[in-house]
């Protein structure tokens, strides 16, 4: 819709969705993650401690950064057991 010019803005197209912009914003963000971490959330096997929202949330656009930084937050948490301040969300769908 933004690329054929239907729709102006992500507001405009959360707007038209019925959704939330945040969640536009989030969701165009996964679509220049690195292709295996795109295969590791479509095949299930992100691991359990890490969630779509983290993903999805100011990645960076270099995807080698984006293994270093997913690869760190994985450390991070086995390190930091109990590291419960962060909220889990199930897989992101337009009703979240």
């Amino acid at each position: 819709m933004l690329e054929s010019g239907v729709v102006k803005s992500l507001r405009e197209l959360a707007r038209r969705e019925g959704v939330d912009s945040s969640y536009v914003s989030r969701m165009v963000n996964l679509i220049t993650l690195a292709p295996d971490i795109v295969a590791t959330i479509l095949d299930e096997t992100l691991p359990p401690d890490v969630t779509l929202f983290e993903i999805a949330v100011d990645q960076p656009r270099v995807w080698e950064e984006q293994r270093a930084r997913l690869a760190d937050r994985k450390r991070f948490r086995r390190q930091n057991k109990g590291f419960g301040h962060i909220i889990h969300y199930p897989m992101l769908t337009p009703n979240s």
